[in-house]
């Protein structure tokens, strides 16, 4: 998954994390063998699950403070995706079946999420004049 300009929300703090989050999600992808990497796969998902929640929760701040619409929605997805990590943790019967799952939902939240609903924020705001 490449960051590109088309990603970029207009807001400096979300945008930094959507490259961090985009880079602990690749260091994920790269990982060619999960059974002999079980350690890096264990630290890397209990990053990408911190981050994650501190993530999402810094860019609900964003959508309050500048009272969008859209936010009580956007909330929900941020849940759904949040569960959808622990859930596939949880639940993953092997380390390769737990990679080729978050391999899945990583590239399917950066599409949807990020360049979809957030962009949607981001367009949002545009309009508003809260961003250029």
């Amino acid at each position: 998954m490449q960051w590109s300009p088309e990603c970029k929300t207009g807001f400096e703090e979300i945008d930094s994390q959507h490259r961090l989050l985009f880079a602990i999600s690749n260091e994920i992808l790269d990982i060619e063998n999960p059974l002999k990497q079980q350690d890096e796969v264990k630290y890397l998902l209990h990053h990408l699950i911190d981050y994650v929640d501190k993530h999402f929760k810094t860019e609900e701040e964003y959508l309050v403070k500048h009272s969008y619409p859209g936010t009580k929605e956007h909330k929900e997805r941020h849940e759904y995706i949040s569960k959808q990590i622990r859930q596939i943790v949880t639940e993953s019967k092997s380390m390769t079946e737990l990679k080729e799952h978050l391999d899945t939902m990583l590239d399917q939240w950066i599409r949807v999420h990020v360049l979809i609903e957030d962009k949607k924020f981001s367009i949002w705001a545009a309009s508003k004049g809260i961003i250029k």
